[in-house]
């Protein structure tokens, strides 16, 4: 089990001193690219793996595609990606696959593509076993999904649990900032009994950590080791 957490700006990348880093690209802020470039260039110097995670860039969205090529060409381990709907909200199929297949696999010869439940974690198995090589399994989005998440982990068929390599990290909590999710972890929470009922079966995947309260960041990493330290004690 990997630790890390998500940066948007180049000097968070020395400042976190974590294991993984996710560079996180929100569409529509004024200079994302460029912060995204000089990030993965911060990691590049310091020698921190990391990961590239594009936010409202959906591949069925003709528009995109060229900034989502860029950060394919700039991600080091994957670009991680949310799963989709077709613009009626149903499962992409028909037309919709056949585009959506051509872009996947422009992409994909680039870099690893991992796709996270994001669009409807309900659902989300049905388009890993259509779409996906490499998952990324967002625990705080199971339970702001309405999900019971350590449940839903020990649902996973044997599938799913192969092709998982990464985890966000983050908890439900209650309204704020537009959402319910990406509050700080806490002991004994459901999100952490939902990673460790993955750990025993997959320990070594590397986990992501999702926070909004960047003043918390710290002490939800401090969490996320010390539950490491105790799953390795004998």
């Amino acid at each position: 089990m990997i630790i890390g957490t998500r940066v948007l700006y180049p000097e968070e990348v020395e400042f976190r001193n974590a294991e993984l880093l996710q560079i996180s690209v929100y569409r529509g802020m004024d200079g994302n690219l460029d912060f995204m470039r000089r990030c993965a260039l911060a990691c590049r110097k310091t020698g921190v793996s990391y990961v590239i995670h594009p936010v409202k860039y959906p591949l069925l969205e003709e528009d995109t595609f060229e900034d989502l090529r860029e950060m394919a060409e700039w991600a080091d381990l994957a670009l991680i990606l949310h799963d989709e709907k077709t613009p009626d909200g149903e499962r992409i199929e028909g037309k919709y696959e056949t585009l959506f297949r051509d872009i996947l696999e422009k992409l994909g010869s680039i870099t690893s593509v991992s796709f996270e439940n994001a669009v409807d974690t309900r659902d989300a198995e049905w388009f890993w076993n259509n779409f996906a090589d490499s998952v990324t399994l967002d625990i705080g989005h199971i339970e702001s999904s309405g999900l019971e998440s350590p449940g839903f982990v020990k649902s996973l068929s044997e599938s799913a649990i192969k092709k998982i390599q990464f985890v966000h990290m983050h908890r439900n909590n209650g309204l704020h900032g537009g959402i319910t999710d990406h509050w700080p972890l806490k002991p004994g929470c459901r999100e952490l009994r939902a990673l460790e009922e993955l750990i025993k079966i997959k320990p070594d995947v590397r986990v992501i950590l999702e926070l909004n309260e960047v003043d918390k960041i710290g002490e939800s990493l401090d969490l996320l080791k010390e539950f490491r330290e105790r799953l390795q004690q004998p």
